[in-house]
């Protein structure tokens, strides 16, 4: 199984990309210069198509775990806050 390149995340009105691998980050700092940070989301599936055509590995970013209020809090102790 190949390994992903990139991993994308939309929010709302726009859709990230996150390099991987080195490849990714080629086609990832190519993607910043041309358009900047991010596209919008009704553009996603067409840029995810692009890529894809182009040979990389375009996945989904997992969500992340759940943070419960009492690991904040332990965490702002152990930082001193």
């Amino acid at each position: 199984m190949k390994t992903r390149d990139l991993e994308y995340i939309t929010t709302g009105l726009f859709t990230r990309f996150i390099p991987v691998t080195k490849a990714g980050e080629d086609a990832w700092r190519v993607m910043h210069e041309a358009k900047g940070d991010a596209v919008l989301s009704i553009h996603a599936e067409n840029v995810i198509g692009q890529l894809r055509r182009a040979g990389y590995k375009v996945t989904k970013a997992k969500k992340p775990a759940k943070v419960t209020a009492k690991e904040v809090d332990e965490l702002l102790k152990e930082l001193g806050a």
